[in-house]
């Protein structure tokens, strides 16, 4: 009795199982992928393929992936509390001058002081002057101000002549005031440029007072016909007013003048600001925490990204392996059917 010869196709497939009954799959992604061959399912073949991928890739890389995960997660929230540091550090040490006035140099007894005796005889000529004509800006101010309270007819003023005195001194410690505000600048360059800036303002207020005095005194001269003007109009005010300001922007003027001919032969002595010598220190030795730091995590950040490429070439190589295992199946079963 003869037995039907059975298909090619059906032969390969029953001696494939045959072999695998026989030689039991090992752990390796080869013989997985000659066990998935004769799968009817393509798609579900090839998923399985990349689950079985998948956790052998786990298998390889997951500890030591899970690992620098945990690494990283600790590396980055120290630089982050590092970054912090590092900028208020930066902050501070913007904020700090660098040098400072020595209070032990101005009062020291090494300190060379050039006497005025010694100084450049046209030196000696102008700080007189300007000393001088300080003091008379400085009376001409106070009486001004002295001649208008009294003259307003105040009894207060009338009765107690002090308070007047008193209130007339508020224009010469207005221009001090304004004068020592070049004690807070720090470079030479700046205290120039505010000098500048109240020769400047002395100026237009002297213009000023000057066209308002010829409105209220023409003296000898030809009466001017004022009917052009408001009826009303009364420069006064605005005389005194002008009067007043220039009589304390010159002096703080004068004060500037006299303050820059004495500090060319005693000049500000500078030392090194220790609050800045610190904080400095500071922020270089937290540089290098910082910048090591930095090292570390960028190493951690490439090695976690090497690995994941890795794993995911390892999972891929799997995948092009089954499918390439399978296509030179179905190719050797077509050329026998063909055949």
């Amino acid at each position: 009795m003869s037995t039907k010869k059975q298909p090619l196709a059906v032969q390969l497939v029953e001696a494939g199982e045959k072999g695998v009954i026989k030689k039991p799959a090992g752990p390796s992604q080869p013989d997985f992928a000659h066990r998935l061959i004769h799968h009817p399912d393509r798609e579900v073949a090839s998923e399985m393929i990349k689950q079985q991928a998948t956790h052998e890739a786990d298998q390889k890389f997951g500890a030591e992936l899970e690992k620098l995960k945990l690494d990283m997660a600790d590396i980055d929230a120290r630089y982050k509390a590092s970054s912090k540091t590092l900028i208020r550090l930066e902050e501070k040490k913007a904020a700090t001058k660098r040098y400072i006035k020595s209070g032990e140099a101005h009062s020291g007894s090494n300190k060379d002081v050039i006497k005025f005796k010694d100084w450049r005889r046209k030196d000696q000529i102008l700080l007189c002057l300007t000393l001088f004509f300080l003091f008379v800006a400085v009376a001409l101010g106070m009486g001004n101000v002295y001649a208008n309270l009294m003259s307003s007819g105040n009894a207060v003023f009338l009765e107690d002549p002090w308070l007047a005195v008193m209130l007339s001194a508020l224009l010469p410690i207005a221009s001090v005031s304004i004068k020592f505000l070049t004690n807070f600048f720090e470079y030479d360059r700046s205290r120039r440029r505010y000098a500048i800036c109240i020769y400047v303002l002395t100026l237009v207020a002297l213009l000023i007072w000057s066209v308002l005095f010829s409105l209220n005194f023409t003296g000898i001269s030809s009466e001017i016909d004022w009917n052009s003007f408001e009826e009303s109009n009364d420069t006064g005010s605005a005389l005194v007013w002008s009067q007043l300001l220039v009589e304390m922007l010159a002096a703080s003027a004068l004060f500037l003048a006299a303050e820059d001919i004495y500090m060319r032969y005693s000049p500000d002595t500078y030392i090194e600001n220790l609050e800045y010598i610190e904080v400095d220190k500071a922020l270089k030795e937290h540089l290098v925490t910082h910048e090591a730091l930095r090292e570390l995590r960028g190493k951690l950040h490439g090695r976690l990204v090497e690995l994941e490429a890795e794993r995911q070439a390892f999972i891929n190589d799997r995948i092009v392996k089954y499918i390439s295992i399978r296509a030179r199946h179905v190719a050797t079963i077509n050329s026998h059917s063909n055949s």
